[in-house]
């Protein structure tokens, strides 16, 4: 009866695609560690802003772990909602300069609460075709009519767009796209919305505290806070911790409580995670936010001497080949490197990749480390 499973292994096995667990030590930071008993600086990290080991973080961690319990104990609709939530979730529609907030306990949770919540049979998506796999699977899991338009392709949303007869037309779009580290034409997308009673939800995962004035996102950055319907991102990438928020209207969130199914359904998160989300939002939106993105900003500067494509903090460098793109990204752990392969089927055939990502956590000598290794794979 399980034969399949055996096989398949086998299969990804033989075409290079079988994923393995491997222990990775961190030396005090997500950016520094040993794997495979090999000392590592990590250049696979969605640490954008090195805030996994900030002092501030672990100090507001221990301060909450001291006062409230280490758990959480029911979900947010039983006895799950604390103070320290209703506080992160208060900071964070401020920072995003929105009514109200709510947090979920990741990413992928948000996703599929808000995608599920807001979408029925009755309603036409459309998702670009390099979105993150939670939006996907969230439109699958609405049972929504699917539209996928060619990436970034604004043209291709209008067409699709004008030709919708759907009384609810949900555009769901990636701000950076994670595996190309590209931007979405937020701008242009926001007017097609506009233009066709369309309601947009963004992901600003990868956006959170690395783009905006005080690091808010794609949105912020490009004058268009508020234009969305709903806004999502990460407290687990540039603000170094776990979980993720919506943010929107206060009404829309009063119903994503009563009509999400990753929120109801789920233990809340706890007390001392909740409380280092909220010290890393002090971080981002202050002066010590803004050097940090500066610092980003110089990092990839560096790498545009050999990438000049690099629009953000996620560079990939496309092999193509899958066994080549393993045997890259071993040569350079060998040298002290990890920069991870991404192959099939995280990304098309064809196009697997070693994929770059910064931090200002990286120190410039670092950086240069990684410029003069990619330059003698050239």
């Amino acid at each position: 009866m399980t034969d399949f499973i055996s096989k398949e292994l086998q299969n990804l096995s033989e075409t290079d695609l079988k994923r393995n667990l491997r222990e990775f030590i961190p030396d005090g930071s997500a950016l520094r560690g040993t794997i495979d008993g090999r000392r590592v600086v990590n250049f696979s990290s969605n640490s954008y802003l090195g805030l996994d080991s900030h002092p501030a973080l672990k100090k507001a961690a221990i301060t909450a772990l001291e006062k409230w319990p280490v758990g959480a104990s029911a979900s947010r609709l039983i006895t799950g909602t604390g103070p320290w939530v209703r506080e992160l979730e208060e900071k964070t529609a401020a920072w995003k300069k929105r009514e109200a907030a709510l947090y979920f306990g990741s990413g992928y949770l948000a996703n599929i609460g808000i995608i599920t919540a807001l979408a029925d049979r009755d309603t036409d998506l459309f998702l670009d075709r390099f979105n993150h796999a939670s939006i996907v699977d969230g439109a699958i899991l609405s049972r929504a009519r699917l539209h996928r338009y060619a990436h970034n392709d604004t043209k291709e949303i209008e067409r699709l767009l004008a030709r919708s007869t759907a009384a609810r037309k949900i555009v769901v779009t990636d701000t950076i796209f994670s595996m190309d580290g590209d931007i979405a034409p937020m701008p242009e997308i926001v007017d097609l919305c506009e233009r066709y009673g369309a309601l947009l939800v963004v992901d600003e995962a990868h956006a959170s505290g690395v783009f905006g004035k005080s690091g808010a996102g794609i949105m912020e950055l490009y004058g268009l806070t508020g234009k969305a319907f709903l806004e999502m991102g990460t407290f687990s990438k540039a603000l170094g911790v776990s979980g993720a928020y919506v943010a929107g209207d206060r009404k829309t969130i009063e119903y994503l409580v009563n009509r999400a199914r990753s929120f109801i359904y789920t233990t809340a998160t706890p007390p001392m995670v909740c409380a280092a989300c909220a010290s890393a939002l002090d971080i981002v939106s202050s002066p010590e936010g803004e050097d940090l993105r500066e610092r980003l900003r110089n990092h990839r500067s560096a790498l545009r001497a050999i990438v000049p494509t690099a629009m953000t903090q996620i560079i990939p460098i496309i092999v193509g080949d899958t066994d080549a793109t393993v045997r890259r990204s071993e040569d350079l752990r060998d040298k002290g490197l990890l920069v991870m392969p991404i192959r099939p089927p995280t990304v098309p055939q064809g196009t697997a990749r070693l994929r770059i990502s910064l931090s200002a956590g990286h120190s410039p000598e670092e950086v240069a480390m990684l410029c003069a290794l990619l330059r003698s794979f050239s």
